[in-house]
């Protein structure tokens, strides 16, 4: 009996197959698992934006002007500027808000393709192209493919030109929009001051004075009850020569503003493409007065603590100093349904190009080799042996000697049948 073989040529498939499936998750992945260099998509968000100074003197106001806000943004990829390892993306930022606002913005970022991060390449700028800006391991417009709830995230803000960190939403972690189940994530940032670009920005539709006299400070500082008229009645009579002069340059000296932004945000993130499909922001920004020369002041009206001007002049800069900044401007905005689901049908393309890449064609390969191992299987056990090729020799059918050949003797033979012949018959001679 032949032995049966395993058929040759299903082992050479399946191996075939199983070594693509290796190749391709080693060097195909990451070949086609890339930031795309054609992607253009719309966000649009709608909200309200609130103004707490006079947009002329930068004074307060009583009751802030209100008015709906809608932002349109544009993320395109610049195609001509990419190459295999980055991609260069431009972002345009639209906002209106009534009368009160009305600019545009425009941002360039070069990233990763892979890793999503951004670079350090001198055609990034936030806001005018001569604000070169280095966003280097940090991310901005996506999170990495395969995003992690667990992990945190370096964000790239470029109001404040640093990063903020992006976590897991603890509370509400997951959410299904548009068929997508989502990732949530949210950030906060308590008066991170404003980039000297930011700034020059802001300057193109209200006023953002660097310093402002104590004179211009008063209605600010009425705020937290400190009259400085009526400190300046109350206590001049009691000051001493030198005190009234330390206290005359000390109001004459312009007293500088550092302006800040505080804010909370909100991310719904597809996982496997990292993308951002639903995005909410609410920010403030105030402008702080740098009292330099609060130790002097305070020590020249702890000399007087006769005076009831004085002692809440020391309360009220106490106040000041723990007190959030004083509100300019704040706005917050959703992005739109519509945008949601424009958002998600872009991002559920891009899943499906991400999941084919990395997951259906090599497990596709796999289930090959699979496949052809049992079709080999199945061969092997349905082949029957080939049976080997028996001669039979019938005796009773051979055929009889020829009488005209001498009978051979056997070397070695038994001959004793001829010695008794010879025996009883004599000899041959006789």
């Amino acid at each position: 009996m032949a032995r049966r073989r395993f058929p040759r040529i299903a082992l050479a498939s399946a191996g075939g197959l199983v070594v693509a499936a290796l190749l391709w998750w080693a060097f195909g992945v990451s070949a086609l698992v890339k930031y795309p260099t054609d992607l253009d998509v719309n966000p649009r968000y709608e909200g309200t934006f609130s103004l707490h100074v006079d947009p002329t003197t930068a004074a307060p106001l009583e009751q802030p002007l209100e008015q709906p806000l809608t932002i349109d943004r544009r993320i395109r990829a610049v195609g001509d500027e990419s190459g295999p390892d980055t991609v260069v993306v431009e972002e345009t930022i639209a906002q209106k808000a009534g009368d009160l606002v009305d600019t545009t913005q425009t941002n360039v970022y070069v990233m990763d393709r892979r890793t999503l991060e951004n670079v350090a390449d001198d055609r990034a700028y936030a806001f005018d192209p001569e604000n070169v800006v280095d966003r280097a391991g940090a991310y901005r417009l996506n999170l990495p493919f395969d995003t992690s709830r667990d992990e945190t995230f370096p964000m790239y803000k470029n109001e404040i030109d640093a990063t903020y960190e992006l976590r897991q939403n603890t509370a509400d972690p997951t959410t299904d929009e548009e068929g997508l189940k989502l990732a949530n994530f949210v950030a906060a940032v308590d008066e991170a001051p404003l980039s000297e670009a930011y700034l020059a920005e802001l300057r193109k539709t209200v006023p953002l004075p660097e310093a402002m006299t104590l004179d211009q400070l008063k209605p600010q500082l009425e705020q937290y009850g400190l009259n400085v008229d009526a400190l300046l009645t109350a206590l001049t009579p009691s000051l001493t020569a030198a005190d009234f002069a330390a206290l005359g340059e000390l109001a004459a000296n312009p007293i500088p503003l550092r302006y800040v932004i505080s804010f909370e945000g909100r991310a719904a993130v597809e996982q496997t493409t990292g993308a951002e499909v639903d995005v909410g922001v609410a920010e403030w920004i105030g402008g702080r007065p740098e009292l330099t020369a609060r130790p002097e002041l305070q020590a020249l009206l702890g000399r007087y603590p006769d005076v009831p001007e004085a002692v809440t002049a020391l309360e009220a800069l106490d106040e000041m100093t723990a007190a959030p900044a004083p509100l300019l401007f704040e706005y917050s905005y959703d992005q739109t349904p519509e945008s949601v689901a424009d958002i998600a049908d872009e991002v559920t393309s891009m899943r499906r190009q991400v999941l084919l890449a990395k997951f259906y064609l090599p497990v596709g390969l796999l289930m090959a080799a699979l496949l052809s191992l049992l079709v080999g299987l199945v061969v092997y056990r349905r082949r029957r042996p080939e049976r080997e090729r028996v001669v039979e020799i019938d005796l009773r059918t051979r055929p009889a000697p020829d009488a005209r050949q001498p009978e051979r003797v056997p070397v070695g033979g038994d001959t004793g049948q001829d010695e008794d012949r010879t025996d009883r018959g004599g000899s041959s001679d006789a």
